[in-house]
């Protein structure tokens, strides 16, 4: 069995984006931050197939991201990549046979997008949402190698979250990584479905 594994956590990207700004402006005060839990699936139920192991990877590619959105993948409090690739191997159990489930990440947008907020004298009075956090994944599972033949399922999972202009660092976090979580816990159910559904012939259980 074999994985591209993913870094658990992500290195910081200051790309100009409003929360990496923050972020740079805790490096040089002091900040009790938060330190967030891997994303993970063990309290499911996994999925056995039979076919001999799982082989995850991401496709995704750079992204094209236009201004004024900022990508903001490498500023997550936990990584996306990581967490999918714990779920390919706490939710598919291979139990033998002669085909391999790849696990292809297709699509990894996560952008920060800046938000007009109230300037002037009224703006000294108005805790404007200041940020639109917006995230989005695509997983296409493919069975390969069985000469009995092949198949593949795909799922697509996406979610946002607006902050105010007033939100703490740990609060900024607190949304992405709810935000991580909805897309991830929601491509569990859609691809495990998915599988059930199109890859009945590989389904033992679960």
């Amino acid at each position: 069995m074999t994985s591209a594994r993913f870094d658990r956590r992500s290195t910081l990207m200051l790309a100009g984006s409003g929360f990496a700004t923050l972020l740079l402006g805790a490096c040089q005060t002091s900040v009790n931050r938060t330190v967030w839990p891997d994303i993970t699936f063990a309290h499911r139920e996994p999925v056995a197939m039979g076919i001999n192991g799982v082989e995850v990877s991401d496709v995704s590619g750079s992204g094209n991201v236009q201004p004024p959105a900022h990508d903001i993948r490498n500023a997550l409090p936990v990584s996306p990549l990581a967490t999918m690739d714990t779920w390919a191997h706490q939710r598919i159990t291979p139990m033998g046979g002669y085909g391999t489930a790849l696990v292809k990440i297709t699509e990894n947008r996560f952008v920060e997008v800046p938000l007009d907020t109230e300037q002037g004298v009224e703006g000294m009075f108005t805790n404007s949402q200041s940020e639109r956090y917006e995230g989005a994944m695509t997983v296409r599972i493919e069975i390969v190698g069985d000469p009995a033949g092949s198949g593949f399922v795909q799922a697509r999972a996406a979610a946002s979250r607006t902050v105010p202009e007033d939100f703490s660092i740990n609060q900024r976090e607190q949304a992405l990584y709810d935000m991580v979580a909805t897309i991830v816990r929601n491509l569990d159910e859609r691809l495990v479905a998915e599988m059930r559904a199109n890859l009945s012939r590989w389904v033992m259980m679960g």
